[in-house]
């Protein structure tokens, strides 16, 4: 086994977030809360963990990048998709328009990576509102908790 050379470690500028001691804050989403984890301005990254109540659906929406989620608590499906549970992944590509329906009898809790935005799609087709870094760190600091994004 190698011995470990402490001279040869650099330093680091790692985030540490205790999530426990973060509230859950109202989101984007309406009905939904967010704890904010990360936010990568280079890049259009968001790290987040996302909540939505027992029998809530999300809003129709469309990634316009890629998105992962790993599901901690609950279950939801897409109509016509298929559903996915608790310890379930899912991968969702950039482009696609859903609206996510969460299980009636638990609340979905999701560690979301979004790699950009996501923008609200209207009854009729049209394009909604746009949430970016920008509106993600908006509602981190109407919160308090946004001192470990930027």
């Amino acid at each position: 086994m190698a011995a470990r050379t402490e001279s040869k470690l650099s330093a680091h500028k790692s985030k540490m977030i205790d999530v426990s001691a973060l509230d859950w804050a109202p989101f984007a989403l309406p009905g939904s809360f967010f704890k904010p984890l990360h936010l990568d301005d280079a890049s259009g990254r968001a790290t987040f963990l996302l909540k939505i109540p027992a029998g809530e659906a999300a809003d129709a929406h469309k990634h316009l990048a890629s998105v992962e989620a790993y599901v901690v608590q609950g279950s939801f499906s897409y109509p016509g998709e298929g559903s996915v549970k608790q310890g379930d992944y899912v991968w969702e590509p950039g482009g696609v328009i859903h609206q996510p329906q969460s299980d009636p009898d638990e609340d979905l809790i999701l560690f979301v990576v979004s790699y950009g935005p996501v923008q609200g799609v209207e009854p009729d087709g049209s394009p909604g509102g746009v949430i970016d870094n920008d509106l993600i760190y908006a509602f981190a600091k109407e919160a308090g908790m946004h001192h470990h994004l930027r």
